[in-house]
């Protein structure tokens, strides 16, 4: 079956606010065994709304309908919902007394405005929430053989009430097993050639700063297991995860397993390095300590750094990047040291200093390493991308 998915909400239209909830609905309709044909988002206009609501039911046989909802002005959605199929709204009584009941406990008025939680169109279905006010529903068009299924757009109130809606419609069961294979160090293209090469169809890829993600899908988790331990063979070294874990989770577990312990050095990245690394829990036990060194000043007075270095190679070679990582692993004594200092732009590149020059520092148990990368992006992602840089060569040398 097709699903259409249409989310609402003016701060999303107006860029003021990140849209997440297409994204688990998505993932969720794939394990269903459902089809996407795709994705819209509306703001908080009733005829709009109305407008992205026929055209995907012109597409699709589900719709599912996620965020305005709720009791203020800009909940245009149970209203467009039933213009949009010509049915009228009506109280469902048993959520309305569960209201009246909830808000007296609270000493508040109910209001028609928060009364208006409790319609849904006549004939349709309701999905309690579990959390909060705003009753979802179901409503099935017999005339046409289409779904529609309206969400709230919070998404604590979102999520278990879609598992709710999957069940009602006997959609119990996950149909299609998902493979996630993380992979850094090869660009999409490559990555793309070793999956044909490998016979290998009915995948997708995703590539940003972190490396390039491999999507594949299959209805018998056999076939997955064998495609996964295909391309652990194929991609070795490249691959460092499955599902959706992070590079620092990897390389916690790493550090963890092998006793030892890491800090860091950093002016181009600003300590995002380190935020990673105590991104997760338990990172105390390996994670001593780390400089943001974004001043020459600072390389100098905490790190050691050399005036005369930073005046013949400047703050960006290679010659400072090695000084930096040895007087971060001297102040903290650890077993592992990162270093890093680059040109993330947008400005700051010289003739012989181009756009996204980095030098990484790696100390691992004596050994010492510069490694010179060159990474053109928009200035946060180049930063993204040398922190994984860096984790990926203590991954690496810890495998």
């Amino acid at each position: 079956m097709k699903v259409s998915i249409v989310i609402t909400g003016t701060e999303f239209t107006y860029g003021i606010k990140e849209e997440k909830n297409s994204r688990y609905i998505a993932r969720k309709c794939l394990e269903k065994g459902l089809d996407v044909n795709g994705i819209g988002i509306v703001g908080d206009n009733l005829y709009n709304i109305q407008y992205y609501l026929k055209m995907a039911l012109d597409k699709s046989d589900i719709v599912i309908l996620s965020g305005g909802l709720g009791a203020t002005t800009d909940d245009k959605s149970r209203e467009a919902i039933s213009e949009a199929i010509g049915v009228p709204l009506i109280y469902h009584k048993e959520w309305l007394e569960k209201l009246k009941k909830y808000y007296r406990e609270q000493e508040r008025e109910i209001t028609d405005e928060l009364k208006s939680m409790a319609k849904i169109p006549y004939g349709a279905v309701i999905i309690e929430n579990p959390v909060g006010r705003a009753v979802g529903f179901i409503k099935v068009l017999d005339d046409v053989n289409k779904v529609i299924i309206a969400l709230p757009g919070v998404p604590s109130e979102m999520k278990p009430m879609l598992d709710i809606a999957f069940s009602k419609l006997g959609l119990k069961e996950d149909k299609r097993k998902i493979l996630i294979i993380r992979t850094f160090g090869l660009t999409e293209t490559e990555v793309d050639k070793t999956l044909k090469d490998s016979y290998i169809n009915d995948y997708t890829l995703n590539s940003s700063p972190k490396g390039v993600d491999i999507f594949i899908t299959d209805n018998m988790e056999e076939n997955l297991k064998l495609k996964e331990k295909l391309l652990k063979k194929t991609l070795g070294k490249y691959i460092y995860a499955l599902d959706d874990t992070e590079m620092e989770e990897v390389v916690g577990r790493l550090l963890k397993e092998n006793n030892l312990k890491i800090s860091t050095a950093e002016s181009s990245t600003g300590g995002l390095i380190a935020s990673r690394i105590i991104n997760v829990p338990g990172s105390s036990e390996y994670m001593e300590g780390g400089i943001i060194a974004y001043s020459n000043e600072i390389k100098e007075k905490i790190l050691n750094v050399k005036r005369e270095t930073l005046e013949k190679f400047g703050a960006v070679s290679e010659e400072t990047a090695m000084e930096m990582v040895l007087g971060v692993q001297k102040l903290f004594s650890t077993d592992i040291a990162i270093s890093d200092t680059g040109i993330a732009g947008p400005t700051g590149e010289t003739q012989t200093k181009p756009l996204g020059l980095h030098y990484i520092g790696f100390y691992n148990r004596g050994n010492l390493k510069i490694h010179k990368v060159i990474y053109k992006n928009e200035r946060n992602n180049t930063r993204l991308f040398i922190s994984q840089y860096a984790l990926n060569l203590v991954r690496l040398a810890l495998l």
